[in-house]
């Protein structure tokens, strides 16, 4: 029952960011402070009734370090602080599978963020390509930047394949281990789109993620493009506005939507690693 309570909790909470951060790119900051504090109340009140503390210790233990990592990503300014908090939620409501899914090798918040890294890699992939493919001028300018990039990126791809050729060669001939001959042709396309796809990542944040907007347009949830992803209040705005002029603001991707694709892979299919094992 308590599964099913938490699985309610992080269906509706996430649920809710994913749809009000893909509509108007930001959601209220007292959405996973809500979860959170709805996670920890359904397992203090089953470890108070089961007599079991472990169920409210593993919680804040594990939740304590999920936020850590999320704020660790914020400081660096690699996320806004909401997405910090998410991810705190996702650790306070499920350190364990709590009935969903069979332990594996792992240990189940390992599990949990090496899917959610594989579930944000999948999606920042999918975001930036509908985005350049929208903006159809940009798309030309990448691939002409591409080409007299071509030979740095296809340099740079070669080396890494060279690398994990002699690392075959190591396993083959000094551990006896076979590599899968499918793995000899995949990985190393997969190495070249890796490097193709960085070198894009960085076109589209550089051009279709920032904007040069009057302040007389700023709105609340605005992220100047030198801040930290801590949206713009009303009362900054108002300071800028002061000022004049125009400054540059910053959207990055809408990310959300993946702490739900993630919890919900996680609890009903287990380590999407395993696909590659």
């Amino acid at each position: 029952m308590l599964g099913i309570i938490l699985l309610l909790i992080g269906i509706g909470g996430f649920g809710l960011a994913a749809y009000l951060d893909l509509r108007t790119t930001e959601f209220p900051d007292w959405l996973p402070y809500s979860m959170i504090i709805l996670a920890l109340a359904a397992r203090g009140g089953y470890a108070y009734f089961l007599n079991d503390i472990s169920i409210i210790l593993q919680s804040l233990v594990v939740g304590a370090a999920f936020l850590g990592l999320g704020l660790l990503m914020y400081f660096t300014r690699q996320w806004g602080d909401g997405d910090a908090w998410l991810l705190g939620a996702l650790g306070f409501l499920f350190p364990e599978p709590a009935g969903f899914v069979q332990a594996g090798l792992l240990p189940f918040p390992a599990v949990m963020i090496l899917n959610f890294f594989f579930t944000s890699f999948v999606y920042v992939v999918a975001y930036a390509m509908v985005l350049g493919l929208r903006e159809r001028k940009a798309s030309a300018v990448f691939l002409k930047e591409l080409k007299g990039d071509s030979k740095v990126i296809f340099s740079t791809a070669g080396l890494l394949i060279l690398l994990y050729a002699g690392f075959v060669f190591y396993l083959s001939a000094y551990m006896g281990l076979a590599v899968p001959s499918s793995y000899m042709i995949t990985l190393p396309l997969l190495i070249i789109f890796i490097v193709i796809f960085m070198r894009y990542g960085r076109f589209v944040e550089a051009n279709l993620f920032k904007r040069l907007v009057p302040a007389s347009k700023l709105k609340p949830g605005d992220v100047l493009a030198d801040d930290r992803w801590k949206g713009l209040t009303e009362k900054g705005i108002k300071e800028l506005q002061k000022k004049g002029g125009k400054v540059w603001v910053k959207e990055g991707v809408r990310f959300a939507p993946v702490f739900l694709i993630t919890m919900l892979v996680t609890l009903f299919y287990g380590s999407v690693i395993m696909l590659f094992l």
